[in-house]
């Protein structure tokens, strides 16, 4: 007889407890604690996503059996919340009067920690800048570090994927709610489900601002796409800056192929430096595995990085939990584990570490070469530059990568992926290096310096990281984006000039990748990764309004000699 899984303690449960915000709006939760015992530390988890989601994200019992209460609040607008849901924007506020209400409770103790990941983490972090007393610690799970960078766009460019199933996912939610009032949602779940049954053609369809059903449903669609730089808006609702004023002690979790690594990598690297105090500085840790946004299991791509590579041989769970009870416990007492632990991809290894960036990295430039090599050999100074010919009717297709996309088709899933098809286009430039004789180890930042002109206004250029095994299979690592016109930052755009060579540098984020002996290195560049992000249309026209009208065919220019080099950065680990 199969045993049953049930609490060591008796449970009470109240559903739907209504909380008031400052504004008088009710946002209503379900608090789970032990019938006996109290008061208890409280963990709240604050979701947008429902009732059903939010259960299979929290690990409910194990942290009642910890000795928490748990607090599962419905975020403005969603699920039985009243008040309307406009993304992020009330976030702020009201997780910190939900943290105060948490600690005023008769059964709670005054201390509360928050869990969870993405939405649930920002939400964390929104709430944190307000640096509320009975917050007395964090687990952010792939949440990025601001709502723009990372989020919205990538130096310059719009994630069209991601932001376009979000707000697709979002959508059909809250017609759901419509629905349960007494609207009729028909005609709009009728058009939204043709935007879902064939997402090939709703990334494609132009102006993306006007994508149907979700630009009337959700006002945040055709805000993120009027904002296209860093301004007001993104500066108003953002807790980037306000992450110096975080006192909790906070576990960072991100995957080598999560869309937001970038994010978790900066989250924990800001705090670490700049948190309020002492004690949030020492107590920040970071946990990075091979996994994607959504999958934990080791099995990425078209790689499967052995059995230790899944959150459940690490036992994550109930490092998450033993970390939140020692946050909460009375005094200042140090969170456990190392302050950073990451799977080493390549050598299939956990390993911890000290500090992110390694401090024993090794800086190293590996250079393009006009012969389509790739070696630290720096370039001559005579090497003639390669030419190829952008067309963003004809987009170079996205292949793995950190994506997070709606998909009819496995090459658009996340992950390290075949890319001999992307390479054997005539619009892709490939730079290949020698067969490697012993074990290169590449663990931290990656960055693509490129020199290059371009015929267009405006355009993209695009970096990946490859490793080519013995048998030819070419499998993505880390990739990388950058508008020529936000080549100087994301607040300002800056016009190019056609045929003027400028130095683009692209983010590539990091990986922690060990390129065993018989491999090579490659990497590609071209003008697009579609749909990951949007089509540059080349005449400098917004993400947001531009249409096939406006489509430029571009003749670009990629320069590797001795006065304008092109090279990746690589952060190489002696071995």
């Amino acid at each position: 007889m199969a045993e049953l899984d049930v609490p060591a303690v008796a449970i009470v449960a109240e559903h739907n407890e209504p909380i008031e915000m400052r504004d008088g709006t009710r946002l209503r939760a379900d608090v789970y604690r032990a019938t006996d015992g109290g008061p208890f530390p409280v963990l709240l988890i604050r979701t947008p996503y429902g009732e059903q989601l939010m259960r299979a994200a929290v690990p409910l019992i194990p942290a009642i059996d910890a000795g928490f209460a748990v607090v599962l609040q419905h975020c403005r607008g969603t699920g039985t919340s009243d008040g309307e849901f406009v993304t992020f924007e009330n976030e702020a506020d009201d997780g910190l009067d939900t943290v105060e209400w948490c600690a005023r409770q008769p059964w709670s103790n005054g201390r509360v920690a928050m869990m969870g990941a993405s939405y649930l983490g920002m939400v964390q972090l929104a709430a944190a800048t307000h640096t509320p007393a009975p917050l007395r610690g964090m687990v952010l799970s792939v949440t990025p570090a601001d709502y723009h960078w990372g989020l919205a766009y990538r130096q310059g460019a719009f994630q069209l994927g991601q932001a376009l199933g979000w707000h697709a996912m979002k959508t059909a939610q809250q017609l759901g709610y419509r629905a349960s009032t007494g609207q009729d949602i028909s005609a709009d779940m009728a058009e939204l489900m043709g935007v879902m049954a064939n997402p090939v053609a709703s990334y494609r369809r132009l102006p993306l601002r006007d994508a149907p059903v979700i630009n009337r449903v959700l006002p945040s669609w055709r805000t993120w796409l009027a904002h296209e730089r860093w301004d007001d808006y993104w500066s108003g609702v953002s807790y980037r800056d306000g992450r110096r004023r975080v006192t909790a002690p906070t576990l960072h979790i991100g995957g080598w192929f999560d869309l937001f690594l970038g994010g978790t990598l900066d989250n924990f690297t800001t705090l670490t430096r700049d948190a309020a105090t002492e004690y949030a500085r020492r107590n920040q840790r970071l946990i990075i595995g091979p996994w994607t946004h959504t999958d934990r299991s080791g099995v990425v791509g078209e790689l499967h990085f052995g059995g230790g590579a899944s959150d459940m041989a690490i036992q994550l769970e109930r490092v998450q939990l033993d970390v939140l009870r020692r946050m909460v416990a009375p005094g200042d007492a140090d969170v456990p584990g190392p302050q950073v632990r990451i799977f080493v991809m390549g050598d299939n290894i956990w390993r911890e570490e000290q500090e992110w960036p390694l401090a024993r990295t090794t800086w190293a430039r590996w250079y393009l070469h006009a012969d389509r090599s790739l070696s630290p050999s720096p370039p001559p100074s005579n090497a003639s530059p390669s030419r190829y010919t952008h067309d963003p009717h004809d987009p170079v297709p996205t292949v793995g990568g950190p994506t997070v996309l709606t998909a009819t088709d496995l090459s658009l899933l996340p992950g390290p992926r075949d890319q001999r098809t992307v390479e054997a286009r005539p619009d892709v430039l490939s730079f290949t290096s020698d067969v490697l004789t012993e074990d290169l180890e590449v663990t931290g930042p990656v960055s693509v310096t490129l020199h290059a002109a371009t015929s267009a206004v405006d355009t993209d250029f695009t970096a990946k990281l490859v490793n080519v095994w013995p048998d030819g299979r070419a499998l993505s690592v880390v990739d990388g984006i950058v508008r020529a016109r936000y080549r100087d930052g994301s607040d300002k755009a800056s016009p190019v000039t056609p045929g003027e060579v400028y130095e683009y540098t692209i983010d590539l984020i990091a990986t922690s990748q060990v390129f065993k002996a018989g491999h090579r290195l490659r990497v590609e560049i071209a003008s697009s990764n579609f749909p990951c992000f949007d089509r540059n249309p080349g005449n400098g026209a917004h993400a947001g309004t531009a249409t096939d009208n406006d489509f430029v065919v571009a003749e670009q220019t990629v320069f590797h000699d001795s006065r304008c080099p092109s090279y990746i950065t690589l952060p190489v680990i002696p071995r």
